[in-house]
């Protein structure tokens, strides 16, 4: 019994250092591939970015990413769109109903804008002039 307490925090030890040793060179084998991947000169600008950001984890000033803020107008613009296209549905299944139909086309409308207001601002921060 001493002996498996003595022998049971080595054999921890031994178990953390390698996965720690393990991880360590996946690591450095990723910068290393990173690295070359940069030094290509053939590699646009797109992809120098997207591989800086997978080095350093920070993005640049002008990448225009999705935020917290565009990911969720993109959600709710998504959930409207749904229900504009099953109000529209709706709409035109039930006959004379037509504020049903007018409300799917109204909500439908503001969800595909707000689908798309994301990526439209994302395309105008790339093309803009840099100052």
């Amino acid at each position: 019994m001493e002996v498996a307490l003595i022998l049971l925090p080595i054999f921890a030890y031994l178990v953390v250092r390698r996965g720690l040793d393990y991880r360590a060179a996946v690591r450095a084998d990723t910068v290393r591939l990173l690295e070359e991947a940069l030094r290509n000169p053939a590699v646009d600008r797109a992809t120098i970015e997207s591989l800086a950001h997978q080095l350093t984890g920070r993005r640049s000033p002008r990448d225009g990413g999705l935020g917290s803020w565009s990911a969720m107008v993109l959600a709710v613009g998504w959930i409207a769109l749904f229900v504009g296209t099953a109000l529209v549905v709706a709409g035109g299944m039930v006959v004379g109903d037509q504020d049903l139909l007018i409300g799917g086309i109204v909500v439908g409308t503001t969800g595909f804008g707000l689908v798309t207001w994301p990526f439209a601002l994302r395309e105008l921060e790339a093309r803009r002039q840099p100052q």
